[in-house]
């Protein structure tokens, strides 16, 4: 019966609905939905999408999805031909300057942000015919009035587009005040019959305010709050709104900046300005530039291992450049983290933590291995403690403090120089050294044959290369902050005279180095000046890397792929693609070591992936964000660990 009804069913959907109807259903709704839209476009007029400047959503990656239409990434030379012999006008504040170069480097990319930054800024492509200013006008008072007014006079040549706003200057001056609100509406009421009446002969944009992150803007920027900015949008939407009593304004509302600084405002530098990451920018030793780093690195060092290279001095060297640049990103990568986000909290450290020793701590309680054995995982993670303590013991000086006052970047320099100072005092004291890391229970993690003087030499070895990290990451954090640096993608970091003298300084310093390191002769002295010269190399390196914008912008995801892994390549060589502790070459086909070594290698880096993947998925279990209950489970990791700690020494004290 449920089949026949089936059936009955079926047929009957049939004869009412068929692939044919459904064809002309289809046709139907494409002729509605075209007369629609034209019928759109004929009352509207020629705004094809007014949901472009009002409505839509931030998809991430610098994309402005509206709701209505498709955003046109436009070419240098479609910008130009748009705008031919057209004048644009940016008059406002500082964001609104942020604007004004971002519009330019449509054009022209080369642009640079330079020269006093609180006067007007000229531009103009003559190829074209394109001129674009930015007139510095950061409050809306008699000045702005003034500008504006002499456009509306038939006498003088008006810019065909003007984009204008600003509100956060009177906030600032005026401490949050509520009569600076009140004379806000008086002075904004006094200007919008003439941004009307400019309306009528150009394109008038008024930009509304975009929020900001309270939590990053420094001391004499508190008054500027999201409460105080919406303020400010509401009474310049309600004037510029009604300043036409019969018919809608012709000034029309530029909202889009607001909708998409409020997904991106958290990454602002200041807590006031758009971030970087939301225009064209590409930074300094970027996320993608750092992993590429690592994993050509990690790839030489594999196979440096497997090829028994170590004997020869000179590829040696150049391999202790390239353990010294991977603790030198860890110097500027977690320097960075704290500087600007200030997040000294319990949960960012034991998810480091984790992240750099669960492998390691696996493989010494299965394998019966010391932690020392995996030098460069316990390396890695006194240097992280290091930085760590020196930024969070007091005074905790972070960038949003340091933006209020000067005086805080001295307080950072003296805290780097006491680092220094303790790195040069263990660095000649070796008993000192030796006498810290033989207390139980560090001697247990630190203690290698019976002694520490393995730890004491590794660590000898790279002394001075984290603070040297830590140290670029403040001078280049800083000259960010004061946009000395042009990092507009595929621009200069430089100017090109000072980009050109940094490259061949750092072209000749690369090969010096590398003919230094080649003619090393005894290696213990190579050694004794390895920590002083390495980071020459390193520097070298950086700045032939990213000075050209172009070899800025671009990097191998081959490469990137595998440093995102060389944690867990460098541990499991010791096991999966090496054997007798990395003496001997793990062998899966006997007779044949070409296929030997392609059937390992490809075992070998998917379990060091599949490991990557496991460890990032333990963190966000083990690990809570939750302090309370994060304290009780470090609190038993740490009488499980105290147990096993107990355990060996009972041991060792049994064999001997």
């Amino acid at each position: 019966m449920a089949a026949l009804a089936y059936n009955l069913g079926k047929r009957e959907i049939n004869h009412y609905f068929s692939v044919r109807s459904a064809k002309v259903l289809a046709l139907v709704a494409v002729l509605l939905l075209a007369l629609c839209h034209l019928a759109s476009r004929r009352y509207r007029g020629n705004d094809s999408c007014e949901y472009l400047l009002s409505s839509g959503r931030f998809l991430g990656e610098k994309v402005w999805q509206p709701h209505s239409c498709m955003m046109h990434k436009y070419k240098i030379s479609e910008a130009k031909n748009c705008l031919v012999d057209k004048h644009i006008a940016f008059i406002g504040d500082s964001r609104i300057r942020q604007l004004f170069y971002s519009f330019v480097k449509i054009i022209n990319p080369q642009f640079k942000e330079e020269g006093n930054k609180h006067e007007n800024i000229p531009f103009e492509d003559k190829t074209a015919s394109v001129k674009v200013d930015f007139l510095w006008h950061p409050e809306v008072n008699g000045s702005m009035k003034q500008c504006i007014k002499v456009w509306t006079e038939d006498s003088v040549a008006k810019p065909h587009v003007v984009v204008a706003g600003a509100a956060t200057w009177s906030i600032k001056i005026h401490n949050g005040s509520n009569e600076a609100l009140s004379q806000y509406k008086m002075n904004i009421t006094s200007i919008a019959p003439l941004l009307e009446k400019l309306a009528k002969t150009s394109d008038v944009y008024w930009v509304l305010q975009d929020p900001v992150y309270e939590d990053l803007l420094s001391e004499n920027r508190k008054m500027i709050t999201n409460e105080k900015i919406d303020a400010y949008n509401e009474a310049a939407i309600s004037i510029l709104n009604s300043s036409t009593r019969n018919s809608k304004s012709n000034v029309k509302m530029f909202s889009v900046s607001k909708l998409i600084a409020q997904e991106t405002i958290m990454e602002s530098l200041d807590g006031l300005h758009l971030p970087e990451s939301s225009r064209e920018t590409t930074k300094v030793l970027n996320r993608e530039q750092t992993d590429e780093w690592k994993g050509w690195m990690q790839l030489v060092i594999l196979i440096y291992h497997i090829s028994g290279a170590s004997t020869f001095l000179p590829v040696y060297m150049h391999i202790r450049v390239l353990v010294a640049a991977y603790l030198f990103q860890t110097g500027y990568g977690h320097f960075s983290y704290f500087w600007i986000k200030g997040d000294f909290g319990i949960h960012r450290v034991c998810q480091v933590l984790f992240r750099l020793n669960f492998l390691v701590v696996v493989l010494c309680i299965v394998m019966d291995r010391p932690y020392q054995f995996y030098y460069f995982v316990p390396l890695v993670t006194v240097w992280f403690m290091v930085i760590y303590v020196t930024l969070a013991l007091w005074p905790q000086i972070i960038q949003k403090k340091a933006n209020g006052n000067c005086f805080w970047h001295f307080g950072l320099l003296l805290k780097l120089a006491f680092l220094l100072l303790c790195i040069c005092f263990l660095a000649y004291s070796q008993g000192a050294f030796e006498k810290i890391f033989s207390l139980w229970p560090l001697s247990k993690c630190f203690e290698l044959k019976g002694n520490v003087y393995e730890w004491w030499f590794r660590w000898r070895l790279d002394r001075y290369v984290v603070f040297h990290g830590m140290l670029f990451a403040f001078i280049y954090l800083a000259l960010q902050k004061r946009q000395v640096l042009s990092e507009g993608k595929g621009e200069p970091l430089f100017s090109n005279k000072v980009s050109n003298f940094l490259l061949f300084i750092s072209v000749v310093s690369f090969l010096t180095y590398s003919i230094w390191a080649s003619s090393c002769k005894n290696k213990a002295e190579c050694n004794e000046l390895h920590p002083s010269v390495s980071v020459v190399q390193i520097l070298a390196f950086i700045l032939i890397r990213n000075i050209p914008g172009y070899a800025r912008s671009v990097y191998s995801s081959f490469f990137a792929w595998f440093g995102k892994i060389s944690l867990e390549l460098f541990i499991c060589q010791y096991h999966i693609w090496l054997a007798a502790d990395t003496r001997g070459i793990l062998v899966l086909i006997p007779g044949n070591p070409m296929l030997n070594i392609i059937v390992s290698t490809f075992i070998f880096v998917c379990v060091a992936h599949e490991i990557s993947q496991i460890t990032n998925d333990l963190a966000q279990i083990i690990i809570p964000k939750d302090n309370s209950s994060l304290l009780k489970r470090l609190a038993c990791i740490a009488a499980f660990f105290c147990g096993l700690l107990i355990l060996s020494s009972v041991q060792d004290k049994s064999r001997h």
